[in-house]
């Protein structure tokens, strides 16, 4: 895990975001000054995310040359600028760049705003359903919202594993299940509504969660699992690689709006595929769907296997805290009070 900043800081920006956030995994108890440490710092250390226009998940890169995302990538410079056409190399890298999967799940705001015009001679043509000024001016608060979101929660110096928990702490305490398909009766798409709304069914939960570790450089990516060789059923949630460990997050089963308890579970937080089989969801059944085929068993060029067990805490644990600072999560199970350090 990299180096840390030095330790006081980390724990007194910790201190802010539990002052800002409010979530359902509070910060442990301390014996420095709150009131005090937390006007400091809003005043001199709150940090100021920038929107990242290229998000692209890593796990694509296993399954489509580089063209794919670099055609994706000028497909983003042009909605950023009102465009109608972007520079592709093929006809298949412009049928990714322009499929509704793709941009719900890689460029949200851009999900039933645009439709596919055609390609020809190395040029992608793409049409706006609103009137583009309507559109950017959407595309521009999409933008400062996310960053809004991500800076009162992400710091500079955290961890994969600490972004991963910062914002699984978010998801679960603020967002609730979309029992009334609210985001199916918007304009919007699916992962621009729910962003908006925070609620949504497991794919939309899923697929945000995914696009917001991205967007703060955690390698991650919405998988599914129709349920057909059991009775789960269908159900969606999200894949991450953290220090090359790769690990399964269930937002949607630990929404604090769905459970008894007022606290985070960590039940649904770093699961590997035995947790996942167990819940009823096998892994020759995972799907992604953002590769070809969907199913991950027929990815040649990557294993989307989730085996790992070192961050992986004990069955019925919650958390009642997490301080950055000293690399610690608070929680409680069976036996008590624990701690469990993760550095």
């Amino acid at each position: 895990m990299k180096q840390k900043a030095d330790s006081k800081l980390k724990l007194a920006t910790s201190l802010l975001i539990a002052a800002l956030t409010l979530t359902g995994c509070e910060t442990a108890n301390v014996t420095t000054n709150t009131t005090e440490t937390t006007q400091a710092i809003s005043k001199s250390q709150t940090e100021q995310f920038e929107f990242n226009l290229h998000v692209y998940s890593v796990f694509l890169e296993s399954c489509y040359s580089e063209e794919y995302k670099e055609a994706f990538f000028n497909l983003c410079d042009a909605l950023s600028e009102g465009k109608d056409n972007f520079t592709c190399a093929s006809q298949e890298a412009y049928d990714f760049c322009t499929d509704p999967v793709t941009l719900n799940q890689l460029y949200p705001v851009a999900y039933k705003q645009i439709s596919a015009e055609g390609f020809k001679d190395g040029t992608g043509y793409i049409t706006y359903e609103i009137p583009v000024e309507e559109y950017l001016i959407k595309q521009t608060q999409f933008q400062k919202d996310v960053e809004d979101v991500l800076g009162r929660y992400i710091r500079s110096d955290y961890s994969d594993l600490e972004k991963c928990l910062v914002l699984y702490d978010y998801m679960t305490s603020e967002y609730q299940f979309d029992y009334l398909d609210n985001v199916g009766k918007t304009n919007d798409g699916d992962c621009y509504a729910c962003f908006n709304l925070k609620q949504g069914i497991c794919s939309d939960l899923g697929t945000l969660y995914a696009y917001l570790l991205m967007q703060c450089g955690v390698n991650a990516i919405e998988v599914e699992n129709s349920g057909t060789a059991s009775s789960a059923g269908f159900h969606a949630w999200t894949y991450v690689s953290i220090e090359g460990k790769n690990y399964h997050i269930d937002v949607t089963a630990a929404l604090i709006s769905e459970n008894t308890m007022p606290k985070v579970s960590l039940d649904y937080f770093l699961m590997t595929d035995r947790d996942r089989d167990a819940a009823g969801y096998v892994y020759d059944e995972l799907e992604v769907p953002l590769i070809p085929g969907k199913l991950a068993k027929y990815c040649s060029n990557y294993q989307f296997i989730a085996d790992d067990t070192t961050y992986r805490l004990p069955e019925g644990s919650y958390c009642t805290g997490y301080d950055t600072g000293k690399d610690t999560i608070f929680y409680k199970d069976s036996e008590g009070e624990n701690e469990f350090v993760y550095a």
